[in-house]
């Protein structure tokens, strides 16, 4: 395609400048990098056993469990290959 072909499809578009999300009482948020590290890095000061346990005891939250999941797959518990937490939301229990 030429230039102007390509110009035609897909045309300029503008950027938008926006100022940092803050709270209501105008405090920056944090950054959702510097809040997940902090998590990282106890996760990673446990044991598998102890991943295990506090995923058994509820402490995960979702994003958590999914962070736990990626950087230990061997750990997770599975049904039929599935992630369990998944597996367990989805299963037709009558």
């Amino acid at each position: 395609m030429s230039s102007p072909a390509l110009q035609a499809l897909f045309p300029e578009t503008k950027t938008v400048e926006r100022p940092p999300a803050s709270t209501a009482d105008g405090a920056p948020l944090l950054d959702r990098a510097q809040a997940v590290e902090p998590f990282v890095v106890r996760l990673d000061r446990m044991s598998p056993r102890q991943r295990l346990q506090v995923y058994r005891d509820g402490a995960f939250n979702r994003e958590e469990r999914t962070r736990w999941a990626c950087r230990y797959p061997e750990e997770v518990p599975t049904i039929n290959g599935e992630v369990e937490w998944i597996a367990l939301a989805s299963a037709d229990l009558d």
